[in-house]
């Protein structure tokens, strides 16, 4: 099984390409100077995203658990779904712990992109403070 949706999780890659829309379009925004954050609102958002990429950490031991998983019998069909369990989690290309390491990598990037708004804000705030000095002198 090398896709999400042959391993089941096309809904969790749906939403893992939401999550990366939404960094793209931030970075967008950011890059062509029509998105500027306070730099304090951009830090709760950037930290708010660093702390679900940490708590993603305990779903991928969950998920890594899985991968040892034994008990259901050495009849073929509990051999059978054992293995779909461990496919499931492991999958290299769409197990749950790639999707997961992924939105993880995409938390990430969404906070960076966050900081990258509130460093625009405060270059565009030093810019107007300098052009109101320049004026008055």
């Amino acid at each position: 099984m090398t896709s999400a949706e042959g391993v089941g999780f096309q809904s969790a890659k749906a939403g893992l390409q939401a999550v990366s829309a939404q960094t793209q379009w931030i970075n967008q925004q950011v890059s062509a100077g029509k998105l500027a954050l306070d730099p304090e609102v951009a830090e709760k958002a950037a930290k708010h995203c660093e702390d679900k990429a940490r708590e993603l950490t305990a779903v991928l031991a969950d998920a890594n658990a899985i991968n040892s998983l034994n008990g259901l019998g050495s009849w073929p069909d509990g051999q059978q779904l054992t293995a779909r369990f461990k496919s499931k989690a492991t999958d290299e290309n769409a197990g749950a712990l790639a999707l997961v390491r992924e939105y993880q990598k995409e938390l990430r990037e969404q906070a960076k992109a966050f900081r990258s708004a509130a460093k625009d804000y405060r270059s565009t705030d030093e810019q107007i403070a300098n052009d109101m000095q320049r004026g008055i002198q």
